[in-house]
């Protein structure tokens, strides 16, 4: 099963994180996590804006 068939938004695969990680754009893909805001259900990788994971889900914030 590829990576794409569990991806909400196939077409912008290209540029999610856990894609981003694959193939070694490790500048990217940190620049993406510098400040989450959601987490991807299917990596657990956190992201800055839910357009950069497969399946984002929010972060619970605690105070």
């Amino acid at each position: 099963m590829g990576d794409k068939e569990n991806c909400e938004q196939p077409a912008r695969h290209k540029t999610h994180m856990c894609k981003l990680k694959k193939d070694g754009r490790m500048e990217e893909f940190e620049r993406h996590g510098a400040k989450p805001i959601v987490y991807c259900n299917k990596c657990k990788v956190q992201a800055d804006d839910p357009l950069v994971v497969c399946n984002p889900r929010s972060l619970k914030v605690t105070r």
